[in-house]
């Protein structure tokens, strides 16, 4: 389309627009004479576009011109105009407003496509005047429905959200936090209970009855915080309580072990007892005075020593023969061995000899596994302590633990001196009490390795005695 089609059809719309003008002047000037007005029928603007030339509907300069926020104000002028004017105003905002339903865009009203809420059309023979007046009606109250359905929308979507959210908390508030961790649990007549017995770990949130040993296993019990803090338990206490056996029918529940319901005795002793015990951290650390009663290398070591033996051979023999001789001149102490990646062979060799508790962080078990073990075996010997009870532990070696620590610990090098702070803190615990018990650990060590070195040079200025091994 050129430039000159365009101009002049344009032209011919305005010669249009001019026409009817006079036509309303010449008809204005009648009625004023005292001439019957001649009522022309009413067009209804078309609301969709049929013409075959699009060029027909091209505004012109002035319209392309003519700024958005100044149609509203053209509307009104027209309203309040004479009837013939409003009407033709109106039939404008009609087109209007069918272009924008048929582009897809949202309206000048912001209602963003919605439909609007109409009450019908106008007969034939109202009069225009009731038209306008009619229009503004209407669109005053479509702009309103539009508005009260906005609003009804979004409360609404709020209400559903809200709800919705509040749902979600109390699904996932169900089985979890703290609730019911300070309640004891309630027996009642007709419960069957079951007795059950272990070591107790406790961890960050939540604690477990060991049933089967130093490690986690199928059968251990969940003991709650609450529980915890009203028995005063701590890690390494041997628990004595039970179990509920559950009903006929029952349908297990989302939790994957059983709960302690009962605590019947904790190391021995009473509840009462146990909350009034006192700690291992807030004895007072005598120099080990009295003679353990060992030959050999380890001959002048007292109880509560920290001794360690160097050496590449000999360790497990070493350990074995101290294990023999604790057990015949100190029956009254409590002996545990810590086996740290043993041999199958050795395990069985130490069971079957030693008078007393062997603990093992079996070869085919993780590092994380050795670490589990070697811990909570020391945790139990320091409970012990509280009690009164000279406890000796040996290990056998202690660079197993640093090489177990070394593993967990991503990116990390050998000669980083925080891998050897574990078993530096663990071999601390050994110490000579003044209430009158005492904790001795005596533990190999080898220096093959770089992490070995490492571990073995952190436990030298710790060690009471170094033992050198050929």
């Amino acid at each position: 389309m050129t430039e000159e089609n365009t101009t002049s059809e344009a032209s011919d719309i305005d010669a249009q627009r001019q026409a009817e003008l006079d036509a309303l002047a010449a008809q204005l000037a009648s009625a004023a004479a005292g001439e019957p007005e001649a009522k022309a029928p009413r067009k209804r603007a078309s609301r969709r576009v049929t013409a075959k030339n699009p060029a027909e509907f091209t505004p012109t300069e002035s319209e392309e011109a003519e700024p958005a926020e100044s149609a509203p104000k053209r509307r009104k002028a027209a309203a309040s105009a004479e009837a013939p004017a409003a009407e033709e105003a109106g039939d404008a905002e009609t087109d209007a407003s069918a272009e924008a339903d048929a582009a897809g865009e949202p309206q000048a009203d912001g209602s963003d496509g919605e439909a609007a809420v109409t009450d019908g059309e106008p007969g034939d023979g109202e009069s225009a005047e009731g038209e306008a007046a009619e229009g503004e009606q209407r669109s005053g109250r479509s702009r309103r429905g539009r508005s009260r359905s906005r609003a009804g929308g979004e409360s609404a979507q709020n209400g559903q959200n809200g709800q919705n959210g509040q749902q979600q908390g109390n699904r996932r508030g169900r089985g979890r936090g703290p609730v019911g961790d300070d309640v004891e649990p309630e027996i009642l007549e007709d419960d069957v209970l079951i007795p059950v017995a272990g070591i107790l770990d406790v961890l960050d949130n939540y604690a477990f009855v060991r049933t089967t040993g130093y490690l986690p296993g199928p059968t251990d019990v969940y003991v709650s915080l609450g529980q915890v803090k009203k028995y005063g338990l701590r890690k390494g206490d041997a628990v004595v309580g039970a179990i509920r056996q559950p009903r006929d029918g029952e349908q297990p529940g989302r939790q994957k072990y059983n709960a302690l319901v009962k605590v019947d005795s904790v190391n021995g002793q009473t509840a009462e007892q146990s909350v009034a015990r006192a700690e291992f951290a807030a004895a007072t650390p005598v120099r080990p005075s009295t003679a353990l009663g060992l030959s050999g290398v380890a001959s002048g070591l007292g109880k509560g020593a920290r001794a360690l033996a160097i050496g590449e051979t000999g360790k497990t023999a070493l350990v074995a023969q101290i294990a023999e001789r604790v057990s015949a001149g100190q029956p009254e102490s409590h002996l545990m061995v810590i086996l740290v990646g043993p041999r199958p062979e050795e395990v069985t060799d130490f069971r079957r000899s030693v008078k007393g508790e062997v603990v093992v962080a079996a070869l085919e078990q993780t590092a994380e596994d050795h670490v589990t073990v070697i811990d909570l075996a020391v945790e139990r010997a320091k409970r012990l302590v509280e009690l009164g009870i000279d406890v000796v532990v040996l290990i056998d070696s202690i660079t197993g633990l640093g090489r177990a620590h070394y593993a967990l610990a991503a990116r990390t090098s050998a000669e980083d001196p925080a891998i050897a702070l574990p078993a530096r803190r663990l071999f601390a615990s050994a110490r000579a009490v003044e209430e009158g018990s005492s904790l001795t650990i005596i533990a190999t060590a080898s220096e093959g390795a770089a992490i070995d070195r490492l571990v073995t040079s952190e436990l030298r200025s710790t060690a009471n005695a170094i033992v050198p091994l050929a």
